[in-house]
């Protein structure tokens, strides 16, 4: 009999959630203050050629072929059935096609090494060798994490979310320790690269740790390699690397119109749009990264009922979180952007601004997206996302003729009004047995409300006070993102839903301290205001 530990989901994803933005915040804010201490000590040669070489292994992520959520859901179904058989056969059956892809992933970098680095412009041959060198160093880096993601898999089939983080915060202060350690100790940029590099593989470690914590009946078997598996897997996961490479066209193929149309200097300023779009995106969708795995279980399951609680709370989730980000960003996009950039930049505020409608409209539909292919309607999606990014190509070429920055930004946003809003989301709402309205009213509400007093606050705060530094931005903003918040737990959310939240963070935060207590080497007692967990609770 397999030995499951997976408790309550809702108490799993807000567990999981804060502590992936523990992560995010250890990523951003010890970034923030290694960054010009790192160019300081090497100097910006040094640190450019650094960052050249990494941006050159950043590809092979592709090689990943959407295996890591294809993994999940298997894992997941066996899983439910408990299957430990079928669970150690599929996680075998991908460390050896990862070892494969890790071996494919070496050849490319032996090549690269040999020669396309020695041809790369604007390098001398010092700058060759030690590029040469770091690429050696970072691809040995890739080939080893590619067969022990199937330890990260195998966590998060077991929604073992914060463990995974725990790990992950972990790494990245060992990293800001060594590189601050080795730099202040003379080391130069070769032993830089080594010492984080040789971290982060000993990391890899830690993941097989978590794998086995959570599911101590695992065993990695080559001779449980089955090609059966494989081809199942594949069959799934291909559709979810074409979304992957469909959403990628989808808000990357803007510079390229911009720059055939344009030139170079309207590519710079619109680059500022995109760049300030994806920080919106990734502060919003930690969630929502991990809604798979537990709308996987419930599809699984077959549970038709948790999968509607999932679209309504997935979505809501999503949206009071992006909404509120993005009411703050648009808010004050004129005098973050000019004050970040400087005044020839201001050409970037009004496409950023209809960049974040379309990041809105994306994160808010990552359950619709992920209940679907939990019913096994998952080639939908793909070409949703395929249509979306085509469309986006045609209206961008159209429109930055005639609107310029602004109608290359509106290219991206139209099709995801239709492919997401009018299309996905409707499809979702029929394979779960809930009509469009009830499920756009649940969903939207919330947000909605919250953003409209936050809005307000905004705009008076601007008139009244316009910022007139950094500073003054940052504070302003912190107060419209307060009265969001504020607006959102008083009349944004119903009574019942108010309370229900409130319970499940309550026991969230619980069971951080548990797992604190627990790793601290004290013996905790676990304090449930709530009573015990239910397994009828929705997803928040």
């Amino acid at each position: 009999m397999l030995n499951r530990r997976v408790s309550d989901p809702a108490t799993n994803l807000l567990v999981g959630t804060l502590t992936k933005y523990i992560v995010l915040a250890l990523n951003v804010g010890l970034g923030i203050v290694l960054m010009p201490f790192t160019v300081k000590h090497l100097g910006q040669t040094q640190y450019g050629l650094w960052m050249l070489v990494a941006s050159m292994t950043t590809y092979f992520q592709l090689l990943d072929l959407g295996y890591g959520n294809g993994i999940v859901r298997h894992l997941v179904e066996a899983d439910r059935r408990g299957d430990a058989a079928e669970i150690n056969r599929v996680a075998s059956t991908f460390v050896c096609v990862y070892a494969g892809i890790a071996a494919l992933a070496c050849a490319a970098i032996v090549v690269m090494v040999a020669l396309v680095v020695p041809r790369f412009p604007h390098l001398t041959p010092a700058q060759i060798r030690v590029a040469q060198l770091l690429l050696a160093i970072l691809g040995a880096r890739v080939a080893i994490g590619f067969p022990l993601t199937v330890f990260g898999a195998v966590t998060n089939a077991r929604q073992g979310f914060a463990l995974n983080n725990l790990v992950a915060s972990a790494i990245v202060v060992a990293s800001a320790v060594c590189t601050y350690a080795v730099l202040e100790s003379g080391g130069g940029l070769v032993t830089l690269v080594a010492a984080t590099t040789a971290i982060n593989i000993v990391g890899y470690a830690g993941y097989a740790w978590t794998a086995y914590r959570v599911m101590p009946e695992l065993k990695i078997r080559l001779s449980a390699f089955s090609a059966a598996r494989w081809r199942d897997v594949t069959s799934f996961s291909l559709y979810l690397f074409v979304i992957n490479i469909a959403a990628q066209i989808s808000f990357n193929v803007d510079n390229v119109v911009v720059g055939a149309f344009l030139g170079p200097a309207a590519v710079a300023v619109y680059t500022v749009s995109l760049r300030v779009a994806e920080y919106q995106r990734r502060l919003c969708d930690q969630f929502s990264g991990m809604l798979f795995p537990v709308v996987m279980a419930f599809g699984a399951d077959g549970d038709r009922a948790a999968l509607r609680r999932t679209l309504v709370d997935g979505n809501r989730i999503a949206l009071a979180l992006v909404a509120g980000a993005s009411v703050c960003l648009v808010g004050f996009s004129g005098p973050l952007i000019r004050g970040w950039m400087g005044p020839a930049f201001a050409g970037s505020v009004a496409p950023f601004n209809v960049l974040a409608l379309a990041g809105v409209i994306v994160v808010s539909q990552a359950a619709s997206s992920n209940v679907l292919i939990a019913t096994g309607r998952h080639r939908i999606v793909a070409w949703i996302w395929i249509a979306e990014a085509a469309a986006n190509l045609a209206l961008s070429v159209v429109l930055v003729r005639v609107v310029g920055l602004p109608g290359v930004a509106i290219g991206t946003l139209a099709p995801l009004v239709v492919g997401h809003l009018a299309v996905m989301l409707t499809v979702a709402c029929r394979a779960v047995g809930i009509s469009i309205a009830r499920c756009l009213y649940e969903t939207a509400r919330p947000a909605a409300i919250a953003a409209a007093v936050a809005a307000c606050a905004c705009a008076i705060l601007r008139t009244a006070r316009p910022p007139a530094s950094a500073v003054a931005v940052v504070v302003e903003g912190a107060v419209v993102g307060l009265v969001y918040v504020a607006s959102l737990a008083t009349v944004g959310f119903e009574f019942e839903t108010r309370r229900a939240y409130a319970s499940q963070a309550r026991r969230a935060g619980s069971a951080v301290l548990s797992a604190v207590a627990r790793a601290s080497g004290r013996r905790a007692t676990k304090v449930d205001p709530d009573g015990p967990l239910s397994s009828s609770v929705s997803v928040p």
